[in-house]
């Protein structure tokens, strides 16, 4: 686990890296646009804490180049960057009670943590639309949260793999995981 200061250089590369994931997005009903999020790269890369800084540079860039309407950022700030960072929390959290293998970090951690929180962020997101009464329940599970499904696998893979790019070569950048735990255990 890492414990020095804080990581600027990774907060930058995943601030931009992110900035440019969430501008990349697919429209479905008016309004309403799906994208990778990331969440749980971060979370395990940066901790809880930091994790906020990336998603949440994000969310501003996309309230910058989409003109946003303002009023609406705490509530898409507690749903697209704290939900995520909670559910990626805990979702480590069960990971970690697991089996010391690194396999099950990576594919447990990584791949299907992050394609579940995807799926409950865009999920939640459908729910709080239908019930703040913006879409009809039917428009929302046919045109939305289904292609959550879709999302989920891509940022699976993606954090997958960056995640076991980033723990054979530099293990140390990721603070949610520990060498000696998931590698020197002999």
């Amino acid at each position: 686990m890492r414990t020095a200061g804080v990581p600027w250089l990774p907060l930058l590369i995943a601030s931009m890296a992110l900035i440019v994931l969430w501008q990349i997005r697919a429209g479905t009903l008016p309004g309403l646009s799906l994208h990778l999020l990331g969440a749980m790269l971060c979370t395990l890369v940066f901790g809880p804490a930091l994790a906020v800084a990336p998603l949440t540079l994000a969310l501003v860039s996309v309230y910058l180049t989409t003109f946003a309407d303002g009023s609406l950022f705490g509530l898409n700030a507690c749903l697209l960057v704290f939900w995520p960072i909670v559910l990626s929390q805990l979702l480590a959290h069960l990971v970690s009670r697991m089996p010391s293998n690194i396999f099950v970090f990576i594919f447990v951690g990584g791949f299907f943590a992050s394609a579940g929180v995807v799926l409950l962020t865009g999920w939640t997101l459908a729910g709080m639309l239908w019930l703040m009464q913006i879409y009809p329940w039917g428009g929302m599970l046919e045109d939305f949260a289904s292609y959550w499904l879709l999302v989920a696998f891509s940022e699976a893979w993606l954090t997958g793999m960056l995640l076991t790019v980033m723990v054979v070569y530099r293990p140390e950048l990721v603070a949610m995981f520990d060498a000696a735990r998931y590698i020197d255990r002999a």
